[in-house]
């Protein structure tokens, strides 16, 4: 029988309990195999501090998904050493897993900004899309393209889009730069120390505007 793989990507910058969530979310409401956690090296659409390495990033996603063997977190993007677009990782993807259709997971602010990523909507024809919202964000009405499904409904090819409407916690990594010392619980406890002391020597850090897809 064919897995079910999700596919999460983002900065992760850092990682927080709301990322935590959308997992858990995903894994009960999608009945997903596995879940393979992203983190980009170099952004190619979004900012990022200059406070944790790729590598620190990586290391703290590892440690707060320890516990789940169902998760993996994949250095694809912290390995290349230019931006990495989605496309290229969909790509990569569909060249080692052949048989398997990946669900692309993201929260209702990144599918809003989906059509301005690299060489969209060529991603239709890679994946499938699995929507999260997020407290005070709601479904949109435009599916760019994207096949509506129902949520327990058979996916047939790619390009289907699911609105999971599991309501992820109001927890942002911007909200946590900006205030370091006021987020601390939005933090994993395993990751807690660490990332508190890499982005608490500035609680204005500067951001640093990367490419633009």
């Amino acid at each position: 029988m064919t897995k079910r793989i999700g596919l999460f990507g983002g900065s992760f910058d850092p990682p927080h309990l709301g990322h935590k969530a959308l997992v858990d979310s995903a894994f009960k409401r999608l009945a997903l195999d596995e879940i393979w956690v992203i983190p980009v090296g170099l952004p190619v659409h979004r900012q990022l501090s200059d406070k944790a390495t790729p590598t620190q990033r990586l290391s703290w996603l590892s440690s707060m998904f320890a516990d789940d063997i169902r998760v993996r977190i994949i250095d694809w993007e912290v390995n290349r050493p230019q931006p990495t677009p989605a496309i290229a990782t969909l790509r990569r993807f569909q060249a080692e897993n052949h048989n398997i259709i990946p669900l692309w997971l993201m929260g209702m602010d990144s599918f809003l900004n989906m059509p301005n990523w690299v060489e969209y909507p060529k991603h239709q024809k890679l994946c499938n899309l699995a929507v999260f919202q997020r407290k005070g964000i709601k479904e949109a009405l435009e599916t760019n393209g994207w096949k509506k499904r129902k949520l327990n409904q058979t996916l047939k090819g790619a390009g289907n889009l699911i609105w999971v409407d599991s309501e992820l916690p109001d927890i942002s990594a911007t909200q946590f730069r900006l205030e370091p010392e006021q987020h601390q619980a939005d933090l994993h406890q395993d990751t807690c120390n660490a990332i508190s002391a890499c982005y608490a020597s500035d609680l204005t850090p500067s951001i640093k505007r990367e490419k633009h897809e």
